[in-house]
């Protein structure tokens, strides 16, 4: 019972840590379940907006109908921000705070010209607070605040084109480099850990193996996330109210509803958000979450117990309790909610950003937010 529970602990920790990397299965990383269908294509896709420099160039007349997002920004200007970065469980219609984290950054523009503009983007302080009291929650804490501490006084550098559509990083190679190293940094902590020494020797779980599977690309988002977020919108045109689209289930997508608003403010103002919600089918979450439990047994083929036994016994037992309890947890299909909502000033300038995840199965499951 105690190697069990090791185990069902090291999936959860797994679970958490992965999240924003992948899920393990069969062996490999794997796309993440809410990356088929993306808010940022959504956002490129939608019927309702168009990218077309022309379009963007509307009259006086179609000025109450439509939002152009364009910046309008010149040399020096300077703006600061936090951004809140929260987790909660959702059970029913109680939920519970386990993560908090707070980021503050500033964005300038270093040059201004017809043809877009050259800005920083810079991390200037990070707080943290675990809210939770066990022991995922207070560990992802940790590790949440030792990664971010480690990028204060980071400067991403980028360019944009004349609407202030974000077009090239300017100083990616180096960012990839410190986002890959920080990582295995934290890994390396992890592994280092009493707790985490006791799972390696128990049931072969290797956090430092995890850390080299994850993806440069992906770890270098968790730079870039926030500062894309300031300008999703931007080079688009949007018509004023609501709108919606549904999409039925592909090969390569869920079913999926978009929803989609534009609103103008008297003073010139004006605030775009999207919602994708997506079903995904109970038997998708099932082989995720066995290929999951797949990886985490592997590591006991080839090891003895502490009395000199195979595990093959605990393995096949412990394969046979999962599916039992998989079938009666994961009786319907699990949904996800993505949310991203901008207001924007006259001129172009982020004035706020809030996007929300969410992923339940019968009414159970977690709440992320980033508010800017």
């Amino acid at each position: 019972m105690k190697k069990i529970s090791l185990i069902v602990m090291s999936c959860m920790i797994a679970c958490g840590l992965l999240a924003n990397h992948g899920i393990v299965k069969g062996g490999e990383m794997s796309p993440k379940v809410e990356d088929t269908v993306s808010i940022d294509k959504k956002i490129a896709d939608s019927q309702w907006l168009s990218n077309n420099s022309d379009t963007l160039e509307v009259d006086a007349a179609g000025e109450d109908s439509v939002v152009n997002v364009v910046a309008y920004f010149c040399k020096g200007d300077t703006c600061e921000y936090w951004i809140y970065e929260n987790e909660w469980k959702v059970n029913g219609k109680d939920t519970v705070k386990t993560l908090g984290v707070s980021t503050q950054v500033r964005l300038v523009v270093n040059d201004s010209t017809s043809k877009g503009y050259k800005m920083s983007y810079t991390f200037l302080d990070v707080k943290a607070d675990s809210v939770g009291d066990n022991f995922r929650d207070k560990m992802m804490a940790m590790v949440a605040e030792r990664t971010a501490k480690s990028v204060i006084g980071t400067t991403v550098n980028f360019e944009t084109d004349e609407y202030g559509c974000i077009t090239k990083i300017t100083n990616l190679s180096k960012i990839k480099k410190q986002a890959k190293a920080l990582f295995k940094a934290s890994m390396k902590d992890i592994a280092a850990m009493p707790i985490m020494q006791a799972m390696k020797k128990a049931i072969g779980l290797d956090f430092m193996k995890i850390g080299n599977q994850a993806n440069t690309d992906e770890l270098v988002e968790g730079y870039l996330e926030e500062l894309k977020l300031l300008f999703a919108w931007h080079g688009s045109q949007y018509a004023v109210g609501e709108h919606h689209e549904h999409e039925d289930a592909t090969k390569d997508s869920y079913a999926n509803d978009t929803y989609i608003n534009a609103s103008l403010e008297k003073n010139g103002n004006y605030t775009i958000s999207c919602e994708v919600v997506s079903v995904i089918p109970k038997e998708t979450v099932k082989e995720v979450m066995d290929g999951l439990m797949g990886a985490i047994t592997e590591g006991l083929k080839g090891k003895k117990t502490e009395d000199g036994k195979d595990h093959d016994g605990i393995i096949n037992d412990l394969d046979d309790e999962f599916k039992k309890e998989i079938e009666k947890a994961v009786d319907q299909d699990a949904q996800t909610s993505e949310y991203l909502c901008v207001t924007c000033f006259e001129n172009g300038w982020p004035s706020s950003v809030l996007k929300q995840n969410k992923n339940v199965m019968a009414g159970r499951g977690k709440l992320k937010q980033k508010l800017i």
